[in-house]
């Protein structure tokens, strides 16, 4: 099986991303971009301490220019387009998940359905565990209440160690998610604020849930899918727009993914974006 990784290594401001050993004369971070994220102050020559594997990318038809894309992985130089490489080539069965994704549906107590072909609609689960790379994800509703797919968050992070520089935006008077109520900030509408009242409802029995890596968010996009990019069968409720990472860019900016054509981009913190929670597993 293709394991699929990448290692970042930050040098006066700029990232090279390549090999995943480095030799150097000098102290360095190295930071593992792959879920779940691992870290670690390595000195010397750097050597990667772990590493786990990324889903692949959902695509299983190929592209031959100019007529255009096919439906089944054929057409010019095939070989070397996505679609005959990794997971999506070697577990597309679809029986656990689209092309090469496989999961778990998980009820509110975090254990998984009896019935794994259960439909949302009649059996509702509230969480999903990602077989590939081992984290759990929160699972949308669309009831009106703390989970549902419409609400929406400022970012805001007070931990000065991961928020890049600036806490961000409390969305105070952001009226835009369930149970807010003007006055008492844990009930306000950012996504610091939403992780705990998540682990205070101790949502699938953990009490551990954060806000996702934007490596991590990335890893269950479908690009072989839009509007939305993700696996439906999995992640009902699913809205076409951006999703809010933890993952700071700059003092100034932090990551986020759209889930419509599914793709990153950066954003200030003020723009009410969704958020989707995902924990390690377990």
């Amino acid at each position: 099986m293709k394991k699929k990784y990448v290692a970042v290594l930050p040098i006066a401001g700029l990232f090279i991303a390549g090999s995943v050993f480095f030799q150097s004369a000098y102290s360095y971070d190295l930071l593992l971009m792959m879920p779940p994220i691992l870290a670690g102050a390595q000195q010397g020559t750097g050597n990667v301490i772990g590493w786990q594997p990324l889903n692949d990318t959902g695509i299983t038809w190929g592209g031959d220019y100019p007529s255009g894309n096919n439906t089944g992985c054929t057409g010019v130089e095939i070989g070397a387009q996505d679609c005959s490489h990794g997971r999506d080539v070697t577990h597309n069965d679809d029986s656990d998940g689209l092309a090469g994704f496989s999961y778990t549906k998980l009820d509110s107590s975090g254990q998984p359905l009896t019935n794994q072909n259960a439909v949302y609609t009649t059996t509702p689960w509230a969480c999903v565990k990602d077989n590939v790379t081992g984290l759990i994800w929160e699972v949308k509703t669309d009831d009106g209440w703390l989970h549902d797919k419409d609400d929406t968050y400022t970012w805001y992070n007070t931990n000065a160690a991961t928020n890049g520089g600036a806490a961000g935006v409390d969305g105070a008077a952001n009226n835009t998610c369930s149970g807010w109520t003007s006055g008492n900030a844990a009930t306000y509408c950012n996504t610091q604020a939403y992780v705990n009242r998540m682990n205070a409802a101790g949502l699938c029995g953990a009490n551990d849930w954060r806000m996702p890596m934007v490596k991590e968010l990335e890893s269950i996009l479908n690009y072989g899918r839009v509007n939305p990019s993700i696996d439906s069968g999995y992640f009902p409720n699913t809205a076409s727009e951006w999703y809010w990472s933890g993952t700071p860019q700059s003092r100034y900016y932090v990551w986020g993914v759209h889930f419509d054509i599914g793709f990153p981009n950066y954003h200030q913190h003020d723009p009410s974006f969704a958020v989707r929670l995902v924990r390690s597993g377990q």
